[in-house]
């Protein structure tokens, strides 16, 4: 009764609110104590329509259900106090705005008059909704958390599939890899200078947060003063998770390097559901300001070492284990392994588009068991040199339960994800808070019951 009582005066004041900004932004549903905006289903309407994704049913309806169901995982998120991991929001909203423009031919007044919209208005709107599908989708993770699956359960699934509908696997590829870091000592010394005396700064009394806005070098998480989000532990590269892991709450670190560079970390919360463990913190990021003359002392450090495998001097992996700079995959003689975050798991295989862009040309030509040749790389957002090994391929072909035992699964545990989804859904509908403008009375997903104007 509460929870109605304050969605129906939020819903009150949210229709005062955008009265008097204009029919655009008339609300058109509230879900808990979610508003839906017409403007936000005539911009999706508008990015289906641009991409050709249009379906001969009322798309508008179509969306209409599709932010419901949305309205009620971020309502459910915001209440259980989920905070995703909001890091990649501004580079995902870029990348499909410049994608957008580039459709276009390059002509931004074409895309803002298509919109009625100026890009910056575009980019603080698809920030908005971008921010709730990813409330959303940690609602989500937490649902399909809960849904357990045993191998004879997949191996009944794989064997309900048609043969003649038997997906196909892409190509995989295993690889291992030398890094080789640009060289100066000079560089890394006046980074951690730097950071110990940010340190030192908070020790005393000044605000992390507000340190981190003005000094990390970490520009998706300084709008939030370094905060990165709840997020799974098990997906920090490893450096920063061993030091989460044995600090307390409001901890500050002492200089944690990782492949982005250097942090001082401090822990705001840590949280355990059905064994994962999940971790908000601040960080503030320093990375080593590196010269021409360091670059190339870096590489030609990687050319050396490519020269000592070349000729049978030194393996491969022997390299990689004594003098890779990348900490995470020299303990395991550079095997590179990609973190799964729907299974929370490492696994040892790519497809080809988990590959950075860069490693991915490096192998384009090579065969099973060549070595690259060496080549410069941007990982996470740091230039590095990088050597790398195909270790084995395995190209794209029909599923079969004796070698595809980790897809199949995958495939049984998102339909079973689906089905607690859907559930879910069909369970919070019932008690949940949910009004719907008339205008829309005829889309299959709306009750008569929420109906109002």
């Amino acid at each position: 009764m509460i929870k109605k009582s304050v969605a129906i005066i939020i819903f009150s004041l949210t229709l005062l609110s955008v009265h008097a900004q204009g029919s655009l932004d008339k609300v058109v549903g509230v879900v808990g104590n979610e508003a839906i905006l017409e403007s936000d289903i005539e911009m999706l309407y508008k990015d289906m329509q641009i991409q050709g994704m249009l379906s001969e049913k009322n798309p508008r309806c179509e969306i209409l259900s599709m932010m419901i169901d949305q309205k009620l995982l971020v309502a459910q998120a915001k209440q259980d106090s989920l905070v995703p991991n909001l890091d990649n929001i501004h580079n995902e909203v870029e990348r499909k705005i410049a994608a957008t423009i580039a459709q276009t031919g390059g002509n931004r007044e074409m895309v803002e008059s298509y919109y009625n919209k100026t890009i910056e208005q575009l980019r603080e709107e698809s920030i908005a909704l971008e921010t709730e599908q990813m409330y959303a989708q940690a609602m989500t993770r937490e649902i399909g958390m809960k849904v357990k699956t045993t191998p004879n359960e997949v191996y009944k699934f794989f064997k309900s599939i048609d043969k003649d509908s038997l997906p196909v696997v892409p190509d995989q590829f295993m690889l291992y890899e030398i890094v080789k870091k640009p060289n100066s000592e000079q560089a890394v010394i006046a980074a951690k200078e730097k950071l110990l005396n940010l340190r030192k700064r908070i020790i005393d009394g000044e605000r992390f947060q507000t340190l981190a806005s003005l000094y990390t070098e970490d520009e998706v998480t300084a709008i939030r003063g370094g905060e990165v989000g709840l997020t799974p532990l098990e997906g920090s590269v490893p450096p920063v998770r061993m030091a989460l892991l044995s600090m307390r709450v409001g901890q500050i670190s002492k200089i944690v390097e990782s492949e982005y560079g250097f942090h001082i970390l401090q822990l705001l919360t840590r949280q355990e559901n059905n064994g994962v463990i999940q971790v908000n913190y601040r960080h503030i990021l320093i990375r080593p300001r590196y010269t021409l003359e360091d670059r190339k002392a870096g590489f030609a450090a990687l050319d050396s070492i490519v020269n000592k495998i070349k000729a049978d001097s030194v393996s491969f992996n022997t390299a990689a284990m004594y003098f890779s700079d990348n900490e995470q995959t020299r303990i395991n003689q550079g095997l590179m392994v990609f973190f799964d975050r729907r299974t929370l798991e490492n696994r040892p295989y790519f497809y080809k588009d988990e590959l950075n862009p860069d490693d991915f040309r490096a192998i384009e030509h090579i065969g099973v068991g060549e070595m690259s040749e060496p080549y410069k790389a941007m990982v996470s957002g740091s230039e590095v040199y990088k050597v790398v090994l195909l270790k084995e391929f395995i190209p794209s072909h029909t599923v079969n339960f004796k070698d595809d035992f980790g897809f199949i699964s995958g495939m049984y545990e998102n339909k079973k994800r689906m089905e607690a989804l859907r559930e879910w859904v069909a369970k919070q509908v019932k008690t949940e808070y949910i009004r719907i403008d008339r205008k829309y009375e005829n889309c299959p997903v709306v009750n008569r019951e929420w109906l109002f104007n």
